[in-house]
């Protein structure tokens, strides 16, 4: 195993260089104000930390490192939504802290390594595609009623999301409309500026443009909108490590859980992520060097005072669009965040935390994929089961219960797939499978028809045989197919039953 960023040293040219720069400053204005955002909402306001630094931190340090030691050519790495929520609640948690989660972070960095030196990349495309989707989307939803708050100026309490909710009807009378004004402005931009345009960064014109409404508003109309200056006072620029002259107060039982979500959470989001990069580019990655350098960058950024990291969808997609070429695209989006970081410090104190409430609706709306969820509660009655078991014990309680609860539904209704097994022959340019295909064996039939097109312009895949295929195996296929087009090259599909047909019918429109 080797860092991609070694890889991609060989024949790099000037214009590799240029175009690697140019990505890496899109996609700094569009980290910047997003790991602002996800700072500030991962930290508790009575935690003494500074959730701004926090974010900005983890942008600059894991950004950095997962860029130059991962095993993805063109995976952005920093603070995610995904992480909000879970981050939150060990903050909050008087076991934990600041520091217990700082040494969790390197806990889980060290696991990561672990699985990646151990192999465990290859192992996690097993993974079944309804509980990525259910916890996804029940984060998603649990991020989305946490910014109610800020949004609408409401005094509230509580750490999940049920209590949220009751405490926003219960402070119904402190809503402020000035401050809903502002995240209106925000909401806005952020959702129609990428209609309009992709290229232009919204988050960072919502920033902008609400920042100096807020300053207008409190300075002439004499309205109290809080903004990053009046709730944490002056904010300095600087790498703050953990205090370990604390250590002994750690209660070290109680980071064990933290450590393995974190580590699994980001092991699932990088490898998600940089399979979004490969399908963009019609690229490879190497699974176990990118979780090596997930764990090293989430190591780093613990003991420089950041937050746990992973790759991100968004901003990968971003730099992929904006020209990059290689890592160089990660690492030099670090660099410019870092300037900005100690250059805009002064100006920072004027932006109000509404905008940032609204930067992070759009994040969890489209990380919640609604659209995508609603579809696939209509595809069967055992995957829909699975799907809304993960996504309701994720949002009533934590990522922890909604994958276990997931994993244990998962193995109870596919006891029959488990017994019936899959068969594969092939031959000919044809991939005959017999039996039922689902997440655990769906791969084997991906690897024949790779293998059948490394010689034919076509691969049939005779399903007359197949008893059943779930929607991990449909994902799968959906997703080879994708490929297989790029290369200008064929999948059919043939003999599939009644059932079968309906369900690939209902997947996808055309395979």
């Amino acid at each position: 195993m080797k860092p991609q960023f070694f890889k991609s040293l060989k024949g790099y040219t000037k214009s590799d260089l240029l175009h690697d720069l140019f990505a890496g400053l899109m996609v700094a204005i569009i980290a910047l104000p997003l790991s602002i955002a996800l700072g500030i909402q991962s930290v508790p306001s009575d935690v003494s930390s500074n959730g701004i630094q926090f974010g900005i931190i983890t942008a600059i340090v894991a950004g950095f490192f997962i860029s130059f030691l991962g095993g993805s050519k063109f995976q952005i790495g920093g603070p995610t939504a995904a992480f909000v929520v879970i981050l939150f609640g060990y903050l909050a948690n008087p076991k934990i802290g600041v520091l217990g989660l700082a040494i969790s972070g390197m806990m889980a960095g060290v696991l990561l390594i672990l699985m990646g030196f151990l192999r465990v990349g290859s192992v996690m495309k097993f993974f079944p595609y309804p509980i990525t989707i259910g916890f996804t989307t029940g984060i998603g939803v649990t991020l989305l009623i946490g910014q109610i708050k800020d949004l609408c100026g409401f005094e509230s309490t509580g750490t999940e999301a049920i209590e949220k909710v009751v405490s926003y009807i219960e402070n119904i009378k402190t809503f402020d409309l000035a401050t809903f004004f502002i995240g209106a402005i925000g909401l806005a931009c952020v959702i129609v500026i990428p209609k309009i345009n992709k290229k232009i960064p919204s988050a960072f014109v919502a920033l902008i443009l609400c920042t100096i409404v807020t300053v207008i508003l409190n300075q002439f109309a004499g309205t109290e909108i809080q903004t990053i200056g009046s709730k944490y006072g002056e904010v300095k620029a600087g790498f703050f490590p953990p205090d370990f002259s604390k250590i002994g107060d750690v209660h070290f039982p109680s980071l064990i859980i933290p450590s393995i979500v974190i580590a699994f959470l980001c092991a699932i989001e990088s490898l998600l992520s940089a399979t979004v990069a490969g399908s963009m580019t019609s690229t490879s990655f190497d699974a176990n060097q990118e979780l090596i350098g997930q764990g090293s960058a989430n190591i780093l950024s613990s003991l420089f005072g950041g937050l746990p990291a992973t790759g991100a969808i968004a901003r990968t997609a971003a730099g992929i669009e904006n020209g990059a070429r290689s890592p160089f695209t990660g690492m030099f989006h670090a660099v410019f965040v870092l300037i900005m970081y100690f250059a805009l410090m002064g100006v920072m104190q004027f932006i109000p935390l509404a905008v940032f409430s609204a930067i992070l609706i759009s994040v969890a709306i489209n990380m919640s994929r609604f659209p995508l969820f609603a579809k696939l509660t209509r595809f069967g009655v055992r995957d829909t089961i699975i799907l809304l078991v993960t996504c309701i014990l994720t949002i009533i309680f934590d990522l922890t219960y909604g994958v276990i609860g997931g994993v244990v539904v998962t193995f109870i209704v596919n006891i029959k797939s488990f017994k019936t097994g899959l068969k594969i022959h092939s031959e000919n340019g044809t991939v005959k499978a017999s039996g039922t295909i689902f997440f655990v064996n769906a791969n084997r039939v991906i690897d024949a028809l790779s293998k059948e097109l490394e010689s034919n312009e076509k691969v049939t895949l005779d399903l007359t045989d197949v008893e059943r295929i779930d929607e991990t195996a449909l994902e799968k296929l959906s997703s080879f197919n994708k490929s297989v087009k790029k290369q200008n090259k064929e999948l059919i599909l043939l003999g599939a039953n009644q059932k079968t047909s309906a369900r690939i019918e209902k997947y996808y429109a055309v395979l």
